[in-house]
């Protein structure tokens, strides 16, 4: 079957100076007009992202883990080794590349400290930056100004993306770049001639690289899954060849260069296997193996729409639409762009879903990147209906109200059963600054221990493991009950401390006094 070569996307439509004449550029009035909607939207998404932040602990596993790689950084005890090689409880980290520690760091020099702001802060600044993206991204594809907003605020107000936006994770940071990178494509594709006329601009596509680029360095190599994206659309519309323009030899620089540069650094000054463990255990392995959050190939189908909440029977209900636009020819769609768009969103959605339901690994927050294409395609399905946009704009501005209000008032009283700072802070009491705490069989509380505590912790997988902990002159142990109790005659342990409560109760022990003897402390 032969391929149909499309055009490049028109640009946005501006009113026409009369009933002959063609597109005229936007008026001044205009452009200050979108100029204002921007920043009133960032404005609003910075009170929705970043108001009470420090509200709540950090919990784990994942944020005061975070949180205590940064402090380490920004404390600077590494020297200048430690600005390439991340540490945790003093030694090499080798799971996440450098750049979202880097900017908690960052932040936490303000208050000397990489405290719940600061850590989570590039987070919710990467939250504002891609609802405004979003907005933006919708203009280019000719939505109409209502439906950009309508996009921006179902991205805002969907369940994962806000909760995600509010905490010190990576991914949101992630998906602010990927967007960024299609963001700079889709202006050179609607604005500056399309993308058979990019080498005319190397400074867009040095940006689009960068993008990519700063991508790779927040999660690895899942950050050039645009580059699919927009290789995938370019087939679709028989334009394949075109994206060579998007890509001299130069620009890899800049979208492969940081991470190869960070790893080959990395490398040498980090033990020997950081590379084997960096990029094959926890790139290759946790995709094929499912060495972490593995998961069935099935996952995302309910997952993603239970992360969509409350607007996820909207994208359900706008993607069959979606498709059948997507399948019409060029010529035939009532609008000259609005198959391409169709074509693009899917590509968008599609590859990324195929690619992340491959992998043997799986998150609900891992497909945060593709919430911006659905809330596009839901807002491209509600159209030009008044009544339609004005009663979901209603919508989301009750439910931004709801889980605002739930932020700031109900997720704090979680705070006893899910914060571990009165943990850390009750195993600081009970031991001597420096000394190592044994963690056994808890490994999300690895960060939260000197995050909140100050004390380095010892992992310990199984009984020989603490046992020689003791041996080595280890007092405190903290486990789960369950572990406890079967461990306390075996070992000599007395409990000092007990935390929550049911299935959940943790027991801080001590080793008795007939116990191996602790040694006396180095001179």
């Amino acid at each position: 079957m032969a391929i149909v070569k499309h055009p490049p996307l028109p640009p946005p439509a501006s009113p026409p100076a009369n009933a002959t004449s063609g597109p005229r550029p936007a008026s001044p009035t205009s452009s200050t007009r979108s100029a204002r909607s921007l920043w009133l939207l960032a404005l609003a998404a910075a009170v929705f992202f970043c108001t009470g932040l420090g509200a709540l602990d950090l919990w784990a596993p994942d944020e005061p883990r975070y949180a205590a790689i940064a402090e380490e950084l920004r404390s600077a005890r590494h020297g200048l080794r430690g600005l390439v090689l991340l540490h945790l409880n003093d030694a090499p980290y080798d799971q996440k590349p450098p750049l979202w520690f880097w900017l908690a760091a960052a932040f936490g020099l303000v208050g000397d400290r990489v405290d719940e702001v600061a850590a989570r802060l590039p987070s919710a600044l990467a939250g504002v930056a891609s609802v405004v993206m979003t907005f933006g991204i919708a203009r280019m594809l000719r939505f109409p100004a209502g439906s950009a907003w309508l996009a921006a605020g179902l991205l805002a107000t969907s369940f994962r993306f806000v909760f995600t936006a509010r905490r010190a994770q990576l991914d949101v940071l992630l998906c602010a770049c990927e967007l960024a990178a299609i963001a700079v494509f889709l202006l050179l594709e609607t604005r500056r001639g399309g993308i058979e006329s990019a080498r005319r601009h190397p400074g867009w596509i040095a940006a689009f690289h960068g993008a990519l680029g700063a991508a790779a360095l927040v999660k690895g190599p899942v950050g050039w899954l645009p580059l699919g994206v927009l290789a995938v659309w370019l087939a679709w519309e028989g334009r394949l060849a075109a994206l060579r323009k998007l890509t001299p030899a130069w620009a890899w620089l800049l979208s492969l260069g940081p991470i190869v540069l960070w790893i080959t650094l990395a490398s040498l000054l980090a033990p020997d296997g950081f590379v084997r463990d960096a990029v094959g255990t926890n790139v290759f392995a946790r995709f094929f193996a499912g060495t972490s959050h593995a998961r069935p190939f099935y996952y995302y189908l309910y997952q993603l729409p239970l992360d969509g909440l409350p607007w996820s029977p909207l994208w359900l209900a706008a993607l069959p639409g979606l498709a059948r636009t997507a399948r019409r020819p060029q010529s035939r769609a009532p609008d000259v762009g609005r198959a391409a768009t169709a074509r693009l969103l899917v590509a968008w959605i599609g590859l990324a879903f195929v690619f992340f339901s491959l992998s043997a690994g799986k998150r609900g927050l891992y497909l945060l990147p593709i919430h911006p294409a659905l809330a596009l395609a839901a807002a491209l399905a509600v159209g030009a209906s008044r009544v339609r946009a004005r009663r979901l704009a209603w919508a989301i501005g009750a439910v931004a109200l709801v889980e605002l209000g739930g932020a700031l008032l109900v997720l704090p009283r979680l705070d006893a059963e899910k914060s571990p700072r009165p943990i850390a802070e009750s195993i600081a009491r009970h031991s001597e600054p420096g000394e190592r705490v044994g963690l056994y069989g808890l490994r999300p509380l690895e960060g939260a221990i000197p995050y909140y505590g100050d004390r380095p912790v010892e992992r310990l997988e199984e009984r020989p493991d603490a046992r020689a902990f003791l041996a080595r002159g280890g007092r405190l142990i903290l486990l789960r009950e369950g572990a406890f109790e079967s461990l306390r005659a075996h070992l000599a342990l007395t409990p000092v401390d007990r935390f929550r409560s049911g299935r959940r109760t943790l027991v801080l022990a001590r080793a008795h006094a007939t116990a191996p003897p602790r040694p006396p402390p180095a001179p």
